[in-house]
């Protein structure tokens, strides 16, 4: 924990002559200072290719300024507020990030080995009082960090939190990460090799393609993580859990044939399957993809992952979901008449404002026919079934826990039942 003084503004004259002294400095010159800009605000400026090695940054705030190419090297950016900025290609190799705000920041092919990103905190002065820097605020669309492509070896991240980064393509080679949380983020086509993941949470992470060849990943969390083209045989670790990753191909090939499938799909089901065909992803993980407003009427999906998969306000009536891992899925709004979930595992399963009507068809002889919805042998675990319609369930031997749902949803699964 650090203590300073309070914050105070810096204009464009002060901010050239603090350049100036500090080139000077560099050089062993005559009336050359280093270059002390701690606790300054600086907003939207372009600072492309400054040249401020070993400067004294500590609590700054750079907001929405541009630094690419910039030197930084060996810069002390203790708990500065680095919002919204850009250090495309900066050099910003050896230096403290501890306790940096990187919200939006990008250091896209950044030298950032050897740099300090774990926790710390700093305290200023004011008013008599002793108390955390008042942050200036940043306003964007664009909150994730990217480090995609950057040189992060050897660099500290223990216990620091960069959930939904973009990592992808950068070399973590020798890099600290234990105990740090990176739920959400991007790390395809990483260069983990000798990298510390102790206790690391990797939970949703995208590491498709990822080396981690000596890395140590004893403890890490790998819920829902893509390991697709991972081989973790080459990783060091006692105890690690792989049963819950996926494994699904990104590939531009495996994209493209999923769509023409999906497409190919709905001309069956408007032409009434006199063109098309009908999409059948049986016995495939295709977790997390989403297949949000499609319409996958009757389409197959038996024995399959779609863990954290979407299906927002799709139309999936009479589709077969039978003994699929649905963890995490969200079906929000979709139309489900008819649809077949037996013995799948619904644990977190999303189901709000969802049809779970009866699907009633006239078949050829005259006749009508009705499906309810079928949930025989699911596994009901936190699924949110708020606010959907329905009349009638089929539902035996089902195992519940922590329902999100109305009494009358309720009253119609025990019905189901029986």
């Amino acid at each position: 924990m650090l203590r300073l003084p309070g914050m105070s503004r810096v204009d464009v004259q002060q901010l050239k002559e603090i350049i100036t002294a500090h080139r000077a400095w560099l050089r062993n010159e005559r009336g050359g200072r280093r270059a002390d800009l701690s606790l300054k605000v600086l907003r939207d400026l372009n600072l492309k290719g400054l040249n401020l090695p070993k400067a004294k940054l500590t609590g700054i705030q750079l907001i929405n300024c541009d630094l690419s190419g910039a030197n930084l090297r060996e810069c002390d950016l203790f708990a500065a507020n680095l919002a919204g900025s850009r250090f495309i290609g900066a050099d910003c190799r050896d230096c403290d990030f501890r306790g940096a705000a990187l919200q939006g920041a990008d250091f896209s092919e950044a030298k950032l080995s050897g740099t300090d990103f774990r926790e710390g905190s700093l305290l200023v002065s004011s008013g008599g009082s002793v108390e955390p820097p008042k942050r200036e605020t940043w306003k964007s669309d664009k909150t994730d960090t990217a480090m995609n492509r950057a040189d992060l070896t050897g660099a500290k991240l223990r216990n620091s939190i960069v959930r939904k980064a973009d990592f992808s393509g950068a070399v973590l080679r020798n890099a600290d990460l234990s105990g740090a949380n990176f739920n959400g983020s991007t790390l395809k086509d990483v260069d983990l090799r000798g990298a510390n993941l102790a206790n690391c949470d990797l939970s949703g992470t995208q590491l498709n393609r990822a080396v981690v060849e000596g890395a140590f990943l004893d403890g890490a969390v790998l819920t829902d993580a893509n390991v697709h083209g991972v081989d973790l045989k080459g990783a060091v670790y006692n105890s690690l859990d792989t049963s819950v990753t996926i494994s699904v191909d990104d590939s531009a090939e495996t994209q493209a044939l999923i769509g023409e499938m999906i497409l190919a799909h709905e001309s069956w089901v408007t032409s009434s399957g006199l063109e098309g065909q009908r999409a059948d992803f049986s016995n495939a993980d295709l977790s997390g993809l989403d297949f949000s407003g499609r319409n996958l009427r009757g389409a197959l999906f038996a024995d399959s992952r779609l863990r954290s998969a979407k299906f927002h306000r799709s139309v999936l009536d009479l589709g077969d979901f039978s003994r699929c891992d649905l963890t995490g899925a969200n079906f929000g709004a979709s139309s489900l008449r008819g649809a077949n979930f037996t013995g799948a595992t619904l644990r977190r399963t999303d189901f709000s404002n969802c049809d779970l009507e009866v699907e009633v068809a006239v078949l050829a002889d005259g006749k009508a026919r009705e499906w309810p919805p079928r949930f025989n042998g699911c596994k009901l675990e936190e699924t949110n079934f708020k606010d959907v319609k329905a009349t009638r369930l089929i539902a035996t031997n089902v195992v519940t826990k922590k329902i999100i749902a109305d009494d009358a949803f309720l009253k119609l699964l025990a019905a189901g039942a029986t």
